[in-house]
């Protein structure tokens, strides 16, 4: 047991999926609010309704009137869990905490002779503006900047690669001029014995019609 020179450790923070203060209270508030707006709907305005019913068998009406508000209970409970499921509102409303949590920190280490924090809706709308915007702005230009460099990486590669390509089909091409100029020397030399040949077959057929 927790004494005064020892006191009980503060509770832990609410996770986010654990109902903070705010959180319960507005579960509260609503189970509140559903079981006043329940108990209005008394059995004599829901018989009023069937007054055939309550004059036949009273009983059986009170019966359906009990399951009526049972069902009705019910349902709204189930709606009410799935809106604040579907929009997160536990979740949001544990970050609010943090966040009035965080600010009572800065503002009891705000030395006492530091000028007062100007109200909000004091600032002109230029202020307000920026003050929204900038911190998107700088992600913005972040995420380009990320982008840009990558391009330019990108580019500096391409660069290099259609460099090295070009050095190969220069390359290529003055290894195919020398092919060519090989062939062109070697279609001349052939001529030359193709002449020659030619010349040695005249002088044979000469040689032949002296016989």
């Amino acid at each position: 047991m927790p004494s005064a020179q020892s006191p009980s450790p503060p509770p832990e923070a609410p996770t986010a999926l654990t109902p903070g203060a705010r959180a319960s209270a507005i579960q509260t508030l609503y189970a509140s609010a559903l079981d006043n707006t329940l108990r209005s709907i008394s059995y004599s305005s829901f018989a009023a309704c069937f007054p055939s019913i309550a004059a036949a068998a009273p009983e059986s009406l009170r019966s359906v009137h009990k399951d009526f508000l049972q069902r009705l209970g019910d349902f709204a409970s189930h709606e009410f869990h799935t809106i604040l499921e579907e929009r997160n509102v536990v979740i949001q409303l544990n970050k609010l905490e943090d966040l009035i949590a965080a600010a009572k920190i800065r503002k009891s280490r705000t030395p006492d002779d530091a000028p007062a924090p100007i109200p909000p809706h004091t600032l002109p709308p230029q202020a307000v503006l920026a003050a929204h915007l900038d911190p998107v702005r700088r992600g913005q230009q972040s995420q380009l900047n990320a982008r840009l460099q990558t391009v330019e990486c990108d580019n500096a590669a391409l660069a290099k690669k259609m460099m090295e390509q070009r050095k190969e089909i220069e390359m290529l091409l003055g290894a195919l001029e020398g092919r060519v100029e090989d062939l062109r020397r070697g279609g001349e030399e052939i001529e030359n014995v193709g002449v020659e040949v030619s010349g040695e077959s005249r002088k044979a057929e000469e040689v032949l019609q002296k016989f």
